[in-house]
């Protein structure tokens, strides 16, 4: 198979060859008249500016002569380098989310993480993907779910990252208690706070310890570790009371209804209700009646129709 080369390639070979040759000679040419020179310092800087001037023009013509052919490469190498990257976008991603990970030090091993909706532990992370063990709501516990979620990490550039308080670390713990019935707001505070340093007295100081190295160590000051109580009402008009505890993250859950079932059972709240007096169960006997007979006149009259 005879070897070929294109025209517009074998032409610009010979144009590239001719340039070379005619620089070299013109170099040689200009040495020799300047070595004619008797002051050695002043020659080795002309020779320096000939072969520094034959050099910028052997750039320039090489770059004047296959500029065509660099403009086609470049245009297949760009088309080239699309292609990888439209096929590869999605590793691109989550090699990028890994980085920013290691990077921005987000989480680690161990550490509980809202990601995209999923809330869970971290057991494994790698370039490509997260691994992390599904946990329930908070009002729902701490107990993992036994479900395996694994996420990858092109998640991390496009979605929140929240890190939670850890199971063995203190942190502010929040619910909301909605009362149907009518209560005085002093009473119901007092029965929080006395419900409250009940649960929390015998980690009080453990606590307060924790507090000053976590607001320390970030820089700024966080709530707790007093328990806080706010009253509000909801949109029905009912009185709702918005609490603040600061407790082990895992012994959350348990504080909670601790402090609920002490307030309820301090009002009196879901006790069993006190038997109706006469006139009260004569009148509720009276309007059953009523609805009865309601209830024959209609039926007749369908019948009838």
């Amino acid at each position: 198979m005879p070897f070929f080369i294109p025209s517009r390639i074998a032409d610009n070979l010979t144009v590239t060859l001719v340039l070379i040759v005619g620089l070299l000679a013109c170099r040689m040419i200009a040495e020799a008249i300047v070595a004619r020179r008797s002051d050695p310092v002043a020659l080795r800087r002309h020779k320096f500016k000939i072969r520094a001037l034959c050099n910028v023009v052997l750039a320039i013509g090489l770059l004047v002569i296959w500029l065509s052919e660099i403009q086609d490469m470049m245009l297949s190498l760009t088309a080239v380098l699309v292609a990888v990257v439209v096929a590869t976008k999605e590793l691109i991603m989550c090699a990028a989310g890994s980085l920013l990970r290691f990077g921005g030090h987000l989480f680690k091993v161990g550490d509980r993480i809202e990601l995209s909706g999923i809330h869970g532990e971290v057991i494994d992370h790698g370039l490509f993907s997260t691994t992390i063990v599904e946990l329930p709501s908070h009002s729902l516990g701490a107990a993992a779910t036994g479900r395996t979620v694994m996420l990858p990490n092109s998640v991390l550039l496009t979605g929140i990252v929240r890190v939670e308080a850890q199971p063995r670390h203190y942190a502010p713990h929040r619910f909301t208690l909605t009362l149907e019935q009518a209560q005085s707001p002093s009473r119901v505070i007092a029965a929080i706070e006395t419900a409250a340093d009940a649960a929390l007295t015998p980690d009080r100081e453990l606590a307060a310890r924790f507090h000053q190295f976590a607001a320390r160590k970030a820089g700024f000051d966080t709530a707790g570790p007093q328990t806080e109580v706010s009253v509000a009402t909801s949109d029905l008009g009912k009185l709702q009371f918005h609490v603040m505890v600061y407790c082990l993250a895992k012994d959350a859950r348990a504080c909670e209804q601790a402090i609920l079932l002490a307030v309820l059972e301090e009002l009196g709240i879901g006790a069993e209700k006190t038997p109706q007096r006469p006139a009260e169960a004569m009148l509720s006997e009276l309007a059953r009646q009523i609805r009865e007979g309601q209830v024959g006149r209609s039926d007749k009259a369908k019948a009838a129709a």
